[in-house]
């Protein structure tokens, strides 16, 4: 009987050392897991991002010298977020939003999200503004009529920019405004990540013929 009370004890210790390494072999394989797919997945968010935007010029040649304009619309491809993207036309920055964005040192009820209204530092609006977001008495004037609303600017590029999505950047036709929008510009929507910073696509201002390269 002794004998049989010995080999019972020592089953039950062998069966309860191996329920111990089994849990043990679990959470060593579980957190291996999750490391690696914390690993994977800020891997996967500093990729830039790939995406083809379309770039549609208006009113050039028109006889008007400042009220070009260019529709940068995301045509497909990868979500975009608006915190991350610059578009530079030429070498000047006309959406950029960051704290250096002129237009998001306005207030709430005339802030443009990321459009950089006023380029030059004059504290003279040298972009035409979406109505919807400009001062009450401004909304549905002509171009260079107050603050420089116009019913023909859109600013649809939502916090994470999706196909269909668009944003115009259009010249305020008056004198004190700064001639941005020059055919043959190269226009660039700039993606910049932590320690990145990629072209998700390019194009010409205006018509493209005459343009070199």
């Amino acid at each position: 009987m002794g004998d049989i009370s010995v080999l019972s004890g020592e089953r039950s210790v062998s069966s309860l050392l191996g329920v111990v390494l089994m849990v043990a072999v679990v959470v060593i394989v579980g957190s291996t897991l999750t490391v690696f797919a914390f690993s994977f997945g800020d891997s996967v968010s500093s990729v830039a991002p790939t995406a083809d935007i379309e770039f549609e010029s208006r009113y050039f040649g028109d006889g008007v010298a400042k009220n070009d304009s260019v529709v940068v619309t995301h045509d497909g491809g990868d979500r975009l977020r608006r915190t991350q993207l610059e578009v530079v036309v030429g070498g000047t920055t006309v959406f950029n939003e960051t704290d250096d964005s002129e237009s998001n040192n306005a207030s709430p009820s005339t802030d443009v999200k990321g459009l950089v209204v006023e380029i030059d530092g004059d504290q003279f609006n040298d972009l035409n503004k979406p109505p919807a977001l400009s001062p009450a008495g401004t909304r549905d004037g002509p171009p260079g009529d107050s603050d420089g609303s116009d019913p023909g600017v859109v600013n649809e590029w939502e916090e994470n920019v999706t196909a269909g999505q668009r944003l115009v950047v259009q010249e305020r036709n008056a004198g004190q405004s700064v001639d941005v929008l020059q055919p043959c510009d190269r226009i660039r929507v700039i993606w910049r990540g932590d320690e990145e910073t990629a072209i998700i696509d390019e194009g010409v201002v205006g018509p493209s013929t005459g343009c070199a390269g």
